[in-house]
């Protein structure tokens, strides 16, 4: 099968397309004929050999989160040949930028019938840290007012919606050129972060952090008494801002979502995306063998959507 395969950590050039053998699958897995991937935050990292202790220290490898394609072979009950489906697996298992994926079956879910592979794939990482970040760690409720920081990257595009689609009142920030786009997706308020800071005057339920860049003090005075600063990955640029981080996860008040990977919240994704609730925002799409622009465009962080592989 072919494959874009990491021959070395580093820059985006260590990506080769090769033929590489098939997986196999064990019971409660399936095979997939791979349609699309994505590119996130944390390939990038992969790539980079910042995971390299989860990831492996040394030898090539098959990266790659998300996952959108047709069963081939099932040693599962809950798909069969033929089944479209979509999902995410482990970054540190990765192996999705494949023609051929083999995944547990309780990481994949039937793929919403009103898009296409490539959409479906857009979505499972960065829709389920949205999906757990405002509900299963910020508690997000009908009524409440939420800030959603970097509401047009990937994660923000899913949450803004979603927490539309649970009757919040939406506030996001993001670049001033893109504050258009932000609107669109549902935004009650946008901010330009470049040039406007949070309003003190107001106070959010939930500040979810979809950029990972905010720290408890930073919004301390702009939540309710009991509200939230969720955040999909502490800032850490240093030794000091590491520590700051993660003293400010001890803090009651402030929550880390690290994605889990499961059929019913892709099935939530699903009904979402079918109702109408949730669309696909994709910024471009490349063929799995331009995966190395691809990863270089995900640094330049100057896009709105997600950047999507095609693998043909």
């Amino acid at each position: 099968m072919k494959a874009a395969v990491l021959e070395h950590y580093g820059d985006p050039s260590e990506f080769k397309i090769k033929e590489v053998d098939a997986p196999t699958i064990e019971d409660g897995q399936i095979l997939i004929r791979n349609r699309a991937s994505s590119v996130n935050p944390v390939d990038v990292l992969v790539r980079q050999g910042k995971m390299r202790l989860v990831s492996g220290l040394f030898g090539e490898q098959i990266i790659g989160c998300d996952f959108a394609g047709t069963v081939v072979e099932s040693r599962s009950s809950r798909f069969k040949a033929g089944d479209e489906v979509f999902g995410c697996k482990s970054p540190m298992a990765g192996h999705t930028y494949a023609e051929l994926v083999a995944v547990d079956a309780d990481v994949a879910a039937l793929k919403p019938e009103t898009i296409s592979f490539t959409e479906a794939a857009s979505l499972p990482t960065t829709a389920l840290t949205a999906w757990q970040g405002l509900l299963k760690e910020g508690e997000l409720k009908s009524g409440d007012q939420v800030l959603i920081n970097g509401c047009t990257g990937g994660v923000g595009v899913a949450a803004v919606q979603i927490a539309k689609s649970l009757g919040a009142t939406v506030t996001g920030t993001c670049q001033g050129d893109h504050a258009e786009t932000a609107r669109e997706l549902g935004c009650d308020q946008v901010i330009n972060y470049e040039t406007e800071p949070i309003p003190k005057d107001n106070r959010y339920a939930l500040i979810f952090d979809a950029a990972g860049k905010l720290t408890f003090s930073d919004v301390e005075d702009s939540l309710t008494p009991d509200g939230l600063l969720v955040t999909t990955k502490p800032d850490a640029t240093d030794f000091a801002s590491a520590v700051s981080s993660l003293i400010d996860l001890a803090k009651p008040r402030m929550k880390l979502v690290i994605v889990s990977a499961n059929a019913p919240d892709l099935m939530h994704v699903k009904d979402l995306v079918e109702s109408g609730k949730l669309r696909p925002l994709i910024a471009q799409t490349f063929p799995l063998e331009q995966v190395g622009p691809a990863h270089q465009m995900l640094e330049t962080d100057d896009f709105v959507g997600k950047i999507t592989l095609e693998i043909t």
